[in-house]
């Protein structure tokens, strides 16, 4: 199920410097031993009439467990959800119809850790399996109640191209084929992805040599900050992120150049 999330809400994971002495101009591939991704919570809830809410920050959206497709963030992203018994999950994230990726969450003998594991096809045509072990860390039954992450891993090796010119970045992923080139003065600037998420725009604002701060909005409404900053030896950077209303849970990419 997060992993819809993570798909819907591609980051633009690009940075920026002075720009004159382009030291952000490159191939950076993420190192996962350095990065921080656990962490982060969500809650599963249940209303009267056994519609179920997905909630992390300002995320959300509901679903009914009855096998049919219900939108998540937009009405081109679905997700099919089922539970063929009591400790198992099964979501079917789907964009205009096409199945990209399957998750299956199963909930351990004492309810207290989920085992996810989702298994997918990125734009490029590679496949791909991430793991991820969430914890109880609230008042709950079966899958309902607040999780945390506690343990991460993901198959896919991630690389970035970064281009700068004068006053703007240009920011590509080969194996998701997002790009995106936005001006550094804070103006909103839309992706080109196969997958993106109507109403998703992206800000960019230089606030010093070796730093970026940037935003992600829904529809207007901010959802996502965080920023990019280069290390001093110019041989790594780290992009920081949070949900808005959730600045406690920050994650934490590290990329490194690559020679």
């Amino acid at each position: 199920m997060k992993k819809l999330i993570a798909c819907a809400f591609t980051l633009a994971l690009a940075s920026t410097s002075a720009l004159a002495a382009s030291p952000w101009d490159g191939t950076w591939k993420l190192d996962r031993a350095k990065s921080h991704f656990t962490g982060a919570s969500y809650t599963y809830s249940k209303s009267a009439d056994g519609m179920w809410q997905f909630k992390n920050g300002p995320i959300t959206f509901q679903f009914a467990a009855d096998g049919k497709p219900y939108p998540v963030l937009d009405a081109e992203h679905t997700v099919i959800v089922t539970f063929p018994d009591a400790h198992t999950m099964k979501s079917v994230n789907q964009f205009k119809g096409k199945t990209t990726s399957t998750s299956v969450d199963t909930l351990s003998a004492d309810s207290n850790t989920i085992s996810d594991v989702t298994t997918g096809t990125h734009e490029d045509g590679s496949p791909y399996t991430s793991t991820e072990t969430d914890t109880r860390s609230g008042a709950g039954e079966g899958f309902l109640g607040t999780w945390t992450s506690a343990k991460q891993s993901d198959s896919t090796p991630s690389t970035n191209v970064i281009t700068t010119a004068a006053d703007s970045v240009t920011f590509v992923d080969p194996t998701t084929q997002f790009s995106l080139t936005a001006k550094l003065d804070g103006t909103p600037a839309t992706a080109v992805s196969p997958q993106m998420t109507e109403g998703v725009t992206f800000s960019y604002k230089k606030t010093s040599a070796n730093r970026l701060d940037y935003s992600i909005m829904l529809k207007g409404n901010k959802v996502v900050a965080g920023y990019m900053e280069l290390a001093k030896n110019g041989k790594s950077y780290q992009d920081v992120s949070w949900l808005i209303g959730k600045e406690s849970e920050k994650t934490t990419a590290v990329y490194t150049t690559v020679e």
